[in-house]
């Protein structure tokens, strides 16, 4: 995971002063920056995602639907544990 580097990576598009990637930095440094006040880790996943969307590769769009079907798989994946965790104890008693 990522540490407190991720400011200096997003920093890297504000010193270019490209239009629309400025904001977008600092929209995203934000927003991280949010995470980590709540104790919460940025993903080198969400990063680099990040970054595709301040350089124009995928738009806001692109990025939430991305992001939606990432945290799909991951509840998918969670309940499917749970399920074999229930299982392994249930087989115990």
């Amino acid at each position: 995971m990522p540490d407190k580097n991720w400011q200096f990576e997003l920093e890297e598009y504000i010193k270019q002063g490209e239009p629309g990637r400025t904001e977008k930095s600092e929209a995203w440094q934000t927003a991280i920056g949010l995470q980590a006040v709540d104790g919460l880790n940025t993903s080198q996943y969400l990063l680099d995602t990040a970054k595709d969307h301040i350089e124009g590769k995928i738009t806001i769009d692109g990025f939430i639907a991305i992001m939606s079907s990432v945290l799909s798989e991951l509840k998918w994946k969670m309940k499917r544990k749970r399920r074999t965790l229930f299982r392994q104890e249930s087989q115990n008693y």
